[in-house]
């Protein structure tokens, strides 16, 4: 890939957005309304002396509120109410999302060890200190303010339970919707969509965007009020609501068709991505779905066994390579195949990517049967470290030793030439092995890349690129100008190899080429990726563990998706009575390098053992991103 460096230069990196910087400004709305800008939105209703508040209060220019109400639970909002309810105000929450505010000790507590084989893929902005919670409301129910009344409307899509609130006032029809739209007709991010579509029986990991047509329907009911004017929790006031939303339906419903028309979880799914596409696209969908790859065998070659979601390559003289070990049951049939004369011993294993059903018993594996385990620098970290990352389906198992094989390497193993690629498909962090045996059909082995009826990234937090060279674009690359054009594809999870024709492969690069334009219309950043890759500013190590008084290593991490060199500051904060140093970085970064800044953190000497959250802040030209991504310390005993 052309854009991923690491550098230890202490420096990160970040993109601008179209919109102009706003933020600590002021606006009066209307005679009793006020909006301040900050990084998130505020909003003050005043009447007789009296205050309330939206969101909160960005600018700390408030003493004191009679409600805050909030939309929705994500921290990276919250955090600007919590003043004001910590000095007395009553927060006003969401009935389905106030667990989320009141009783986050116990998810962090959990959390330590339920972020392994976290196949729920929910947001990541969680509270790391619960908010008092005064009141809670669902749609339906008024709300009464010094004889005014707010009435509350359920509009869940960008998060599960999240509302939105109306009121009258001026002579102005107001609407607080929360992230539910940016600006005109924009939307923050779509990661933030995954989710579980319980009627299409697809769970959160298989569901892209899984709460788009929730969020269909929620705006279509905020129009339905006919607001005129709509204070989202982020970007400028909307004073022209219905045309925007119009415009980021067609455009949410746009990108959905673009993804739903090359996806791999058609094969899988067949009929239930039928309920996907009614969900968002209506009744009678019109989804331009690809024909399945149009060469597809029965079965494979007999010289590869099928166990599992695992593959056995079998040499002449009894003896297997494997691809990937993610549970005691595969291990249990190689022990069979031993057992009956069928396999002499196993001399290699290729590890495609790190999910758990992939690798999660290797190292069991290696206890029982040592032998090479190869992989290429791309996986080598995740494999070692699995702790220090934060993604779906990881296992906590780490993997050594690794035998690290440059991409494109080539290594004779008995009658098979091995070819080991880089192939960042299914998630970023992903290999491939073209296997070409003497005088037989040529294999390549894709991990969960491809099915016959396209690519497999339903998981948003996969991070599934959309640079040129990178992701699903690379793969498709080498589909076409590395793989010899005779070579089928197999997928662990599919029994049948297949193989796309050229103008299939060209098809799969023109609609990924496509949704990388329609996701610039969709979201306010200057650089599409920033809206589908979660991971672009992350806490590393994800997870560690701290002695009472002693330092820690934190490291911020920024993959720049931007096209030219930006500059930003990272702060991060600690719990209560840790120490941190430096305060904060300032930095800059070149288009698409991933940089670092490091910072130390020291727990008290008196810090009791369990969990302790620290979250970062990033800001970058108009952004002030509060809370943006977090990490977990372990204060050992």
């Amino acid at each position: 890939m052309k854009r991923w460096h690491t550098f230890g230069l202490g420096c990160m990196a970040l993109a601008c957005l179209a919109y102009p910087c706003t933020a600590g400004t002021s606006e009066r709305l209307s005679p009793h309304v006020t909006l301040s800008r900050g990084a998130v939105n505020g909003v003050a209703l005043e009447k007789d002396g009296h205050k309330l508040v939206v969101y909160g209060d960005p600018q700390q220019r408030w003493d004191s509120a009679d409600l805050v109400l909030f939309t929705h639970s994500r921290r990276d909002v919250v955090w600007a109410g919590r003043s004001l309810v910590e000095g007395g105000a009553q927060a006003v929450v969401p009935a389905q999302e106030a667990a989320q505010l009141a009783e986050v000790k116990s998810f962090w507590a959990d959390f330590r060890d339920k972020r392994f084989h976290d196949y729920d893929q929910q947001s990541t902005k969680i509270l790391t200190e619960p908010l008092p919670v005064g009141r809670k409301v669902q749609g339906g129910e008024t709300i009464s303010w010094q004889d005014v009344p707010i009435s509350v409307l359920d509009t869940p899509g960008y998060t599960r339970g999240a509302v939105s609130y109306f009121v009258e006032i001026d002579g102005v029809r107001y609407g607080f919707v929360g992230d539910v739209i940016y600006g005109d007709g924009h939307l923050f991010d779509l990661y933030s969509l995954q989710d579980a579509v319980p009627d299409a029986q697809i769970r959160g990991y298989h569901g892209y965007a899984g709460r788009i047509g929730d969020l269909i329907e929620s705006l279509r009911k905020i129009a339905a009020r006919k607001p005129d004017v709509l204070v989202p929790a982020r970007g400028p006031a909307i004073r022209q609501p219905a045309p925007a939303i119009d415009r980021l339906i067609e455009r949410l419903q746009s990108v959905y068709t673009n993804y739903l028309s090359i996806n791999a979880g058609h094969w899988y799914f067949k009929q239930r991505y039928d309920t996907l596409a009614r969900r968002a696209l209506g009744a009678a969908p019109k989804v331009p779905w690809m024909p399945y790859a149009r060469t597809i065998l029965q079965r494979p070659p007999d010289w590869i066994v099928p166990i599992h979601n695992t593959r056995l390559i079998l040499a002449q003289d009894g003896t297997g390579f494997l691809i990937d070990c993610g549970s005691r049951a595969i291990i249990d049939e190689i022990r069979k195949l031993q057992d009956q004369g069928k396999l002499r011993a196993i001399e290699g294993l290729f590890i495609t990517h790190y999910h758990d059903d992939h690798t999660d018993k290797v190292g069991e594996f290696l206890r029982e049967t040592p032998c090479p385990v190869y992989c290429t620098p791309i996986l080598a970290d995740i494999l070692r470290r699995p702790e220090a990352y934060r993604l779906p389906a990881m296992t906590a198992n780490p993997i050594e030793p690794l035998q690290v094989v440059p991409d494109g390497h080539r290594l004779r193993w008995k009658e098979f030439s091995l070819t080991f690629y880089h192939f960042p498909g299914q998630t970023i962090y992903h290999d491939a092995l073209l296997v070409e045996k003497d005088g037989a059909k040529k294999i390549f082995f894709v991990g969960d890349s491809f099915t016959p009826s396209g690519i497999d990234d339903y998981c948003l937090q996969n991070r599934n690129l959309l640079h040129e060279g990178e992701g699903y674009l690379y793969c498709l690359g080498v589909l076409k100008t590395k793989i010899p054009p005779e070579t089928y594809l197999i997928n662990e999870h599919v029994v049948e190899p297949f193989r796309f024709d050229r103008d299939q492969i060209d098809r799969m690069i023109a609609t990924l080429r496509q949704r990388r334009d329609l996701l610039g219309e969709l979201f306010p950043w200057d650089e599409p990726n920033f809206g589908i890759d979660e991971r672009w500013a992350r806490i590393c190590p994800y997870g560690q563990e701290v002695r009472p008084g002693a330092w820690a290593d934190v490291t911020v991490r920024i993959l720049n998706h931007s096209e030219k060199p930006q500059t930003f500051n990272a702060v991060l904060n600690v719990p209560q009575g840790f120490e941190v140093r430096p305060d904060s970085a300032s930095v800059k970064a070149e288009a698409g390098q991933e940089m670092q800044a490091h910072f130390q953190v020291k727990a008290p000497a008196a810090a009791q053992p369990g969990v302790r959250v620290v979250t970062a802040d990033i800001l970058f030209g108009p952004w002030e991103l509060r809370q943006w991504c977090d990490g977990l310390l372990q204060v050992a005993p």
